[in-house]
Order: structure tokens, then C-alpha cells, then sequence
């Protein structure tokens, strides 16, 4: 995407974070022994208010890791015309080899480690990869000791009975679902009829599978780290889901055959990176909805474009997640979820903004919705810079 000479100024201010913070963090495991492990916050850009991100936990977490989510958490606050900047957060920990204690105590612990700048006017942590509603509130507990009673408007993606939102739950695989919905004319894509192959069978992959089959759309293949299940006639989610949470899933093809399955929609909801120019030009997939933060490399973009393959970018189509945090957090500082009215329409609106925003853009993009995606972000990045002085008009 060529970058207006306009906007110069706000892409070199975003090349740096505004605060990248590294800590070691000491949790004591079940057997007595002291561990430590490396903790990140990453506070990337406070131009549109306090910074908002999440946290995960990950045996892959590393400083340019954070550092590029938070980058792309601020691109999508902008997008939805957010009050926040991006942040990001992250502990470089294998989950699987934590018991139920040691979560609890990591959860914590990354609580308190950072209690200086997670404040509810300064910092808000949400739940991320491997990371769970029951963490948060573990997190907010780790607040207690410095900020008493306010540490839960540090923290979205709480458990309801302690100020979390039903609507959260689920919100970034439904919001997917319900932006192709939203979008479907612009995109020529029928979600009614599609066939979709999804990559990621965690709490977003599965539940982007259930309310795309409410529509009518077909699951035609699934998978994780540890395989695929195909079947062209289409997966029943809920029984796959069982199936998986018990151990007893038989995968039927092996991890990589997501990638090739002819599907009219390849979801990505696992991880980072998974298509680059090595396997962009072996899908058979008409548009990719990309859920997981950056699953597509910036190498492959050109390939897909040449391809005629529509990406549908991350800061869009996984927003549904942060769009219900910020009506978590408004909640808060307003008293009470009473106070909000109509959550569910509130939260709808916000997306279909978005989704209008880009829409509006993409003439200007050759088509492209990404680029429409980041033109979009950057040009309200700018306007608010200049509205502070930072730049001139």
C-alpha cells in the first residue's frame, strides 16, 4: 500500500513502542521448587487514551512478539474508534505444564508484578492466547494489594459475578461471523452456502465454526497441533468438541491439510505466521478470514492478491473481542451494566462502523481490504495527532 505523504509523520511515530517493559517473574510449583520466568507489557501507543491489550501465555512469548501485537491492537482501537491505545502482554510459560495452583498463583503474580501501570486509566489487561476468563480475575486479585477496590477496571474478560459481560464470552469468533454477515454483498461471499475450513479448534476457532453453521454455512474441515478432521459433507461442532475436550477426537489427516482443502472460506484462529510466500499459492480457498493476530506473513499478502484470494485482515475480523471489552470497561467506570441499555446492539453497532469504515475505504485500495483496514486506522491515528499538536495540519 502506498502511504499518503499525509501520513508519514504517523507511521514513523508508530515504528516504537511507548513503553516496552521486560521482568522476571517468580511463581513457586507444586513440588517447592522457585521458577522463574520472563514477563512482558508492552504499551504501544497512548495518542487515543489508555492503552488496551491482552494477555497470554506462551512457551513462544518473546519482546518482538509483544511489541507487534500491541501494534496491531493500536491499528485496531483505531478502527473502531476506540478511547484506547494498544498494548500487549505476555509470560513465556508452556500453560499445559502448570496445575491448577500454579495458574492461579502465575495469574497473580503477573498481577502484581505489574500493578504500577495496570490501572483502569492507564493500562487495561483482557484475556489472550491460552489465557481464560478465570485468569483475569486471578489477575485482578494480584492488583488488590495496590489498587484495592479499582483493580477491576484494569482488567476485562472477567468471570460475570465479578464484573465481567456474557457478552465477552466468545465475542471474537462471533463478531468474525457476524462481520462476513455484515459484509457479505462487498465480498461477493454467500455465508449461507459457504464451505469453510477452520484452522484452530480453541474457544475462537470453535465458536466462528457454531455461529457460522447457524447461518447455514457447512464446516467442512477442522484443525489443531495435533491433526485435522475433513469430511465434505460437514463436521458436527458440538460433538466435535466433546470429542476434543475428552481425548477421544480422531483426527483423520494431518495438521497441514487445513491449508489445502477447497473451501470457499479458510478461517485462521490458531496462531501467528501460518501462511507466508512458501504455501500462499497452494490454497484452494476463494477468501481467508484471518482471526488470529498476524496468521498471515506480510510476504504472502502479494501472493494471495495475485491469486484473487480475499483477505479478510486480523484488526478487523478479529475485533469482536476488544469491541465487548471496551463495554466491559465502560461499565465500570459508569456503575454497572445497567447503565449501558441495549449491550447486544451496542456491541453489533461498533462492528458494523468498522465494518463500514473499511468498506468505505476500499475503492481507494484497489480492492484490497487490508490496506482499506490500515488506511483507515492511520488516517484517524493522524487526525488525532494533529488534533493534540503533535503535527501540523
Amino acid at each position: 500500500m502506498g502511504i499518503d505523504k499525509e501520513l508519514a509523520d504517523i507511521c514513523r511515530l508508530l515504528k516504537l513502542p511507548a513503553e516496552l517493559i521486560e521482568r522476571e517473574l517468580a511463581i513457586s510449583r507444586d513440588d517447592g521448587r522457585t521458577d522463574l520466568m520472563r514477563a512482558w507489557r508492552c504499551r504501544y501507543n497512548t495518542l487515543k487514551g489508555p492503552t488496551k491489550g491482552g494477555v497470554r501465555f506462551s512457551a513462544s512469548a518473546d519482546a518482538d512478539e509483544v511489541k507487534r501485537l500491541g501494534f496491531l491492537m493500536t491499528l485496531k482501537c483505531a478502527l473502531l474508534d476506540l478511547p484506547f491505545g494498544g498494548a500487549k502482554g505476555a509470560v513465556r510459560i508452556d500453560p499445559q505444564t502448570l496445575t491448577d495452583a500454579e495458574r492461579r498463583q502465575l495469574a497473580m503474580a503477573y498481577g502484581e508484578l505489574f500493578s504500577d501501570t495496570l490501572r483502569e486509566d492507564n493500562d487495561i489487561a483482557a484475556p489472550d492466547v491460552a489465557t481464560t476468563p478465570e485468569d483475569m480475575g486471578n489477575l485482578v486479585k494480584g492488583l488488590e494489594p495496590a489498587h484495592n477496590s479499582g483493580s477491576a477496571g484494569a482488567v476485562m474478560g472477567k468471570p460475570v459475578d465479578i464484573g465481567g459481560l456474557s457478552i465477552r464470552e466468545g465475542a471474537t469468533g462471533r463478531g468474525a461471523v457476524f462481520l462476513l454477515q455484515r459484509l457479505a454483498e462487498d465480498l461477493g461471499i454467500d455465508l449461507s452456502s459457504a464451505r469453510i475450513a477452520v484452522q484452530g479448534m480453541g474457544t475462537v476457532g470453535l465458536e466462528f465454526a457454531r455461529n457460522a453453521t447457524k447461518t447455514g454455512a457447512i464446516i467442512v474441515a477442522m484443525s489443531d497441533s495435533s491433526g485435522a478432521v475433513l469430511n465434505a459433507d460437514g463436521l458436527d461442532i458440538e460433538q466435535l468438541s466433546q470429542q476434543k475436550a475428552t481425548g477421544r477426537l480422531n483426527y483423520n489427516n494431518d495438521c497441514d491439510a487445513i491449508l489445502k482443502v477447497d473451501a470457499d472460506i479458510l478461517c485462521l484462529a490458531a496462531t501467528s505466521d501460518v501462511i507466508d510466500a512458501s504455501n500462499a499459492g497452494g490454497l484452494s480457498c476463494r477468501m481467508i478470514v484471518e482471526i488470529a493476530n498476524a496468521a498471515i506473513s506480510v510476504n504472502a499478502d502479494e501472493v494471495l492478491s495475485k491469486n484473487g484470494i480475499i483477505v479478510g485482515p486480523d484488526i478487523l475480523f478479529n475485533s469482536g473481542g476488544v469491541a465487548a471489552s471496551h463495554l466491559e470497561w465502560l461499565a465500570y467506570r459508569k456503575g454497572g451494566k445497567d447503565k449501558l441499555g441495549d449491550i447486544e446492539a451496542m456491541w453489533k453497532d461498533r462492528l458494523s462502523a468498522a465494518a463500514g469504515s473499511v468498506s468505505s475505504t476500499i475503492h481507494e485500495c484497489d480492492g484490497n481490504w487490508r490496506n482499506a483496514a490500515l488506511l483507515y486506522a492511520l488516517r484517524d491515528l493522524n487526525a488525532v495527532a494533529i488534533g493534540q499538536g503533535l503535527f501540523e495540519n
